[in-house]
């Protein structure tokens, strides 16, 4: 068996990753940083392939509106919009550092658009009373990753690409090594270090509607799980409108525009499943539903994803159509201060000319970008579905990025704490840039004090099971029941049944089958978040931001079970002597906290 042994052991290199371990070799070059991955460096996770029409890396800078104290205004947005279940402290760090995080990717080549002043541009996104949105196109998240690799390339840093860490060592309630599979070779690795940053992302591979790419399975919320590590928010992920073949979301110019929304026959289905004050009112949500992207609760324009989704359950296909204006197009409730606000336009633009036309005023690169795969909005229908786009739960961190594991450090999209219910536009970005610096710097600090604990490589070895459904069955049948259960509509009933379905997997077992041991630990990994998820979701009997919970769905009756004062808490999960265990808490409230 291969031993590779380091001082900081980074897992995974995606934006947090790759931040993580640049960070922790620039404190101490001196200490060897090994960075693992289960794609080629700036090929695998989200931040090297998402797009959306103009992707957003959110930052209060020294001009950002309001001057003064500004970096408060966007702490409390992360807070309010995050539905008041996430930790204030962490929304504080992450506002604070912001100006830093984005110095920082321009340091190293990120090219931010900017004004003709030379500041850095910024527009109003989801969730922000400010704008704030700083961008270089649909690329942005791309080129951050792109710059990222580049300097990973330029240093000393030990890469191990095509590995899967697929569980970590404790002792003593501190991780000290972990178990990794060389995914090319299937030879196993015993990886020994002093700290270990996870920065694995989301889970999105657990769902058949996602924008996530393949390898994304939930490693790193599994292992942490199964290690003791706490849980938090793993009921809340952002769902949102997006294009089913390629890592896109149709998020603000792409509505702003008003296409118009059909589905295979050319329908404006969107009327059949809408109230009678919706419908006279849909102007106005489908041009909101640009500064609302996400599902959520507290917006009016969930309606619109609700449509889509159960037009879709029906057996539908669904499209964005930009060469014809919807027939409720009207130009007088267009709500000119949102685009003048956002994209700096004039609602003039909505006389007498098409989505097509419009879309080419407010965001001209979008157009041409989509060219690039094949997509001629001037001529085509765009397809389009509700997706999963990130989570918002993850491990519970601290102000240090450290977990409840003693060694243990998570950053971006894996850690939990920072983002509650919601958060706004482009703070993901942020989130990888903030905190894998901060986890990067703690790590070097906590390994400079502490020595490798050695352990018996014949006591962390284990057997592969041959009893038991065949690995890709249980995969196909996990993605069905969160897919059916656990996504955009949440019943009671449903959620019971998912919750019957995971246990009944889990008591038959999992077998090796001919896709490999790797393909075999994605899906025991799987299983086990697809358990907590469900379980977060069954908990909070109530709707808020993208959890939605339902009484009744049959649009256009959507009877929702109402937004909880108590519940702004939120539930902490861990697991003690193998079984799922949870708690209900209070987050970290800001000073004078009224809730």
């Amino acid at each position: 068996m291969k031993v590779i042994k380091g001082d900081v052991i980074v897992i995974g290199a995606g934006g947090a990753g790759l931040r993580s371990a640049l960070t922790a070799y620039e404190k101490n070059p001196n200490l060897k940083i090994i960075l693992l991955s289960k794609k080629p460096i700036g090929k695998g996770g989200v931040t090297a392939n998402a797009f959306s029409d103009r992707m957003a890396f959110h930052a209060t800078l020294s001009y950002t509106l309001p001057i003064q104290n500004n970096y408060i205004y966007h702490a409390m947005d992360i807070y309010k919009i995050g539905g008041e279940v996430s930790d204030y402290n962490l929304a504080e760090i992450l506002a604070k550092n912001s100006e830093e995080a984005i110095n920082y990717l321009i340091s190293i080549g990120v090219p931010f658009v900017r004004t003709h002043d030379g500041k850095i541009d910024q527009f109003l996104t989801d969730g922000s009373e400010y704008p704030r949105a700083c961008y270089v196109g649909p690329n942005t998240s791309i080129e951050i990753a792109k710059a990222l690799a580049k300097k990973i390339r330029e240093t000393n840093i030990e890469t191990y690409e095509n590995v899967m860490v697929y569980d970590l060592i404790v002792k003593d309630n501190r991780v000290v090594g972990a178990k990794a599979i060389d995914m090319s070779t299937q030879e196993k690795i015993i990886i020994k270090g002093k700290a270990f940053v996870i920065a694995t992302g989301g889970a999105g591979s657990l769902y058949r509607q996602n924008v996530f790419t393949s390898e994304m399975t939930g490693d790193g919320y599994a292992i942490s799980l199964r290690a003791g590590a706490q849980m938090v928010n793993m009921e809340f992920m952002q769902i949102g409108i997006c294009h089913p073949q390629i890592l896109f979301a149709e998020s603000g110019s792409m509505f702003r525009a008003l296409p118009k929304i059909v589905d295979e026959n050319g329908r404006e289905f969107l009327l059949d499943y809408l109230s009678e004050e919706d419908k006279a009112n849909l102007c106005v949500l489908e041009f909101k539903k640009g500064a609302r992207w996400p599902v959520s609760y507290e917006s009016p324009t969930k309606v619109i994803d609700l449509a889509v989704y159960h037009h879709i359950k029906q057996g539908h296909k669904v499209y964005m159509n930009f060469m014809e204006n919807p027939s409720y197009l009207s130009y007088e409730s267009i709500p000119e201060e949102i685009l003048k606000w956002s994209e700096k336009i004039g609602k003039e633009i909505f006389k007498d000319t098409t989505p097509y036309e419009r879309l080419k005023l407010i965001n001209p690169s979008i157009i041409e970008w989509l060219k690039n795969y094949n997509i001629d909005l001037s001529r085509e229908l765009l397809l389009i579905q509700n997706a999963l786009q990130h989570f918002q739960g993850g491990v519970k961190i601290r102000e240090d990025a450290r977990a409840s594991l003693e060694g243990l450090y998570a950053a971006g999209e894996v850690a939990g704490g920072q983002h509650g219910a919601n958060r706004p536009g482009g703070n993901s970005l942020l989130d990888t840039q903030v905190f894998g610096k901060i986890a990067g710097e703690n790590a070097v600090q906590y390994a400079s004090k502490v020595d490798f604990v050695d352990f018996n490589l014949d006591e962390v070895e284990e057997r592969i099971s041959q009893r038991g459904l065949p690995s890709k069955l249980v995969r196909e049948k996990i993605r069905d029941i969160v897919s059916e259960y656990g996504f955009l509509v949440r019943m009671e009933e449903d959620i019971k049944k998912g919750i019957s379905l995971i246990k009944e997997i889990k008591k038959e077992g999992v077998s090796l089958d001919e896709n490999g041991i790797f393909y075999y630990y994605e899906t025991l990994n799987m299983l086990d978040i697809a358990e907590l998820i469900l379980n977060a979701i069954l908990i909070r009997d109530e709707s808020r931001g993208p959890h939605l919970r339902f009484k009744k769905f049959n649009p256009p009756v959507m009877d929702f079970l109402p937004k909880r004062p108590e519940w702004n808490k939120y539930i902490i999960f861990y697991k003690r002597d193998g079984e799922l265990k949870y708690e209900i808490k209070e987050p970290i409230r800001p000073k004078n906290y009224e809730g």
